[in-house]
């Protein structure tokens, strides 16, 4: 194969792949801080400031995620866990 043809091949192949990289995680994903507290809100069924496993069912990203995220290992994401998480991060 010629040089040149390598090239335009490659070039494609990344070309081809540069939606998918620019992509956003989730397209519905908060991007405010108002919209993380709104989706806390939405989750904290109870209302008791935390988030159990319970009500991190709900979301199938929050769920497989839960323990990294609980910092503090006490088997809840508090507000502040919540919302220090990665913010590319979906489960929202």
């Amino acid at each position: 194969m010629h040089t040149s043809t390598r090239m335009r091949l490659a070039t494609l192949a990344i070309a081809g792949l540069l939606p998918i990289i620019a992509m956003p995680a989730e397209k519905d994903a908060p991007k405010t801080r108002e919209e993380v507290e709104r989706v806390f809100e939405s989750l904290d069924r109870n209302q008791d400031e935390q988030i159990s496993r319970t009500e991190a069912q709900r979301k199938s990203d929050l769920r497989k995620r839960f323990t990294g995220i609980d910092a503090s290992g006490d088997g809840y994401l508090s507000r502040s866990e919540f919302s220090s998480r990665p913010s590319r991060e979906p489960f929202e």
